[in-house]
């Protein structure tokens, strides 16, 4: 598909009263991580949203308010507080600056039951506790209460109200089958568990009156035995549509097992949950139009979907993450240009990691008033060599090249891409496989003098430059295990398969040796996985841990020996000692993924080259990807 030829993207749609400028809506991200606290949205999480909107989205869904007080600012879906003057205000202040851009504004209302409720007995709720039937009085209640709230949103000038029915969220467990276990009136039939949500639904037009848009986000499969499949999902898309104006179809629930259904990941293929809006789309009885959310990454992949009919409009979350220009871009004919999401879910976990909001790819999320503050071109040119051609590296060269100096990059093997190249060999990371060619690419075209087969050494560069910047990467580390030196690393694992048996053991239960794992199990190979620690994959974010987990466990060629200390390797043999004692397994080749060490030493040789060095990502501390790019950004910046 040409890069200019958006036409099915860049056409307005008309819903309700209201004419949307294009068919790309961002979707409702919670950005508790940004707040200091206050029960209201602070400039930064303002300035957050207000970027969708210049950024060129037809719609900017904020998240999100609450249908009573402020949830505590610490968790993951908190919502401001619309009972406190302050925070109206802050919220009306926010409309306008998405309106400034010419977007529609919306805001999500968090729908969470009051004292500990859920739908039935002993059905968990968000905060993970199960919680206790909710009465009809109190059923009431809460709906005076959510009715109010959304009136005031409609007070506060918002074009849009966003009702969250999937994912298990409170409102979505009437739905379902597998949690509604009422017995009365709301229980039993689809007829009955609809007859809360169309209550609610029904008051909420009634107190904001007909030229506000009501959209609803439905799961059209919940992707678990017995939960909502698509058929029942189409008849609730059919009954909703009396009172919503447009219908925004996902899929799965809030829970280890689908969280990445519902934010597709690598496990997953490429626009996994589109299937299902394309079943509404199509669906006979549906009349309002149809949004799809989840996995789509690319304006590309929204045009085609548009054109293919499978949806109306396409709700994108994630890729404004990573890359805010990715509209601008791509509509410009640099769809190569834009920054592609990873899907690692690190924004959606910023929360449990600090407060403060990151993305792997995108090094100024969290940080973005004080990047606009710095100077985007350098005033004094430097000349500047770049040592490494990793991600850190090639990062670190893009940004001081693009901000005016002068960059040479060497990397000493053959291709760019340093220990990423192994990392992105399974199929399931196809996503971090595309920012690495991301990278390659931009370094390429871009006016970098890159120099490979080049191992540099300090007198290379003794003259001649202004910085250094050394992103050498890490070694291999040897743990203190007899016999260790057998075993093979595990990058030489994707690198050459051939050096792999049947029967794999690998050493280290951190991400990449689950990874790895899951990998080999895959090509049909036997892996015995050994962890000192007596949980799996603890260095990785929590959405990542729960899926790795997930598919360790249902992979039945992977045996786990966590809690364990590896005593030695002899002979195809490996003695373990831990809970049960002392034991012998035997494989066919031992896999070292036990972790890397910093390359201090290397750092240490260019001190006195240059009268700026900088060394970054894993040759300072090994880390995930995601430093190295953070670090990379840093370091051309601060020329």
């Amino acid at each position: 598909m040409p890069d200019n030829a958006f036409v099915n993207v860049l056409t307005p749609i008309r819903v309700g009263g209201h004419l949307l400028r294009n068919r790309i809506f961002s979707g409702p991200s919670g950005v508790p991580s940004l707040s200091n606290g206050t029960p209201w949205p602070n400039e930064a999480e303002i300035c957050f949203f207000a970027k969708r909107a210049e950024a060129g989205a037809a719609l900017v869904t904020c998240a999100g308010a609450s249908t009573g007080a402020a949830i505590s600012a610490g968790a993951r879906d908190n919502g401001w507080n619309l009972l406190d003057g302050m925070c109206r205000k802050a919220i009306a202040d926010l409309s306008e600056r998405i309106h400034f851009y010419g977007a529609k504004a919306s805001m999500e209302l968090l729908g969470i039951l009051p004292n500990e409720y859920a739908v039935s007995d002993g059905v968990r709720m968000m905060s993970g506790k199960p919680g206790k039937e909710i009465p009809v009085s109190a059923m009431k209640d809460f709906k005076q209460g959510f009715t109010e709230r959304a009136y005031q949103i409609r007070e506060l000038n918002y074009d849009s109200i966003l009702l969250h029915f999937g994912h298990n969220v409170p409102l979505a467990q009437f739905l379902s089958p597998l949690t509604n276990k009422r017995n009365d009136e709301y229980g039993g039939s689809i007829e009955n568990r609809l007859r809360f949500p169309m209550e609610l639904l029904a008051d909420i037009r009634k107190a904001v009156g007909p030229d506000m848009l009501i959209e609803v986000r439905i799961s059209g499969s919940e992707c678990v035995p017995g939960g909502l499949e698509i058929e029942e999902s189409i008849i609730i898309g059919a009954a909703l549509q009396e009172y919503a104006d447009l219908l925004q179809v996902s899929a799965g629930m809030h829970n280890p097992l689908t969280m990445t259904v519902c934010h597709p990941g690598g496990f997953l293929p490429p626009l996994p949950n589109v299937r299902f809006a394309e079943a509404l789309k199509k669906a006979d009885s549906i009349k309002v139009p149809v949004s799809t959310v989840g996995g789509v990454h690319s304006i590309v992949d929204a045009e085609q979907i548009l054109i293919d009919g499978r949806a109306d409009i396409v709700v994108m979350t994630r890729p404004f993450i990573a890359d805010i220009d990715l509209f601008k871009k791509s509509v410009a004919g640099r769809s190569e240009d834009v920054t592609p999401c990873v899907k690692c879910m690190r924004c959606h976990d910023s929360c449990i990691y600090g407060n403060h909001m990151q993305c792997t790819v995108n090094p100024v999320v969290g940080i973005d008033s004080v990047v606009e503050r710095a100077s985007a071109k350098a005033s004094d040119k430097k000349r500047v060599a770049v040592v490494g051609g990793g991600p850190a590296g090639m990062k670190a060269a893009l940004t001081a090249a693009e901000n005016g100096h002068d960059v040479s990059l060497f990397e000493k093997e053959a291709v760019p891409g340093g220990s990423m190249r192994y990392a992105t060999v399974a199929p399931f990371k196809y996503p971090l496989k595309a920012f690495l060619d991301y990278l390659v690419r931009q370094t390429e075209r871009s006016k970098i003098d890159v120099h490979l087969n080049s191992k540099i050494k300090p007198d290379d560069l003794a003259s001649g430059y202004d910085a250094i910047i050394l992103a050498v990467g890490a070694a291999p580390w040897l743990p203190r295990i007899p016999g260790i030196e057998s075993a093979i690393f595990a990058s030489e694992a994707y690198a050459d398969l051939n050096k792999i048996g049947g029967h794999a053991g690998i050493i280290g239960g951190g991400e990449v040796g689950c990874e790895l794992a899951i990998y080999l199990a895959q090509l049909g190979k036997d892996v015995s996985l050994f962890e000192m620690n007596k949980d799996l994959a603890v260095n990785a974010s929590k959405t990542t841990r729960d899926e790795l987990l997930m598919h360790i466990d249902r992979e039945p060629r992977i045996k786990v020996y966590s809690g364990v200390e590896c005593k030695s390797i002899s002979g195809g043999v490996i003695e373990v000692a831990g809970g049960q004692g002392l034991q012998n397994v035997s494989v066919d080749t031992f896999i070292n993924a036990t972790g890397y060490l910093p390359q201090r030493d290397e750092i240490d040789m260019f001190i006195g080259c240059g009268t700026h060095l900088i060394p970054i990502g894993d040759c300072v501390k090994p880390r995930s990807v995601e430093w190295a790019i953070k670090e990379g950004y840093y370091a051309g910046m601060q020329l």
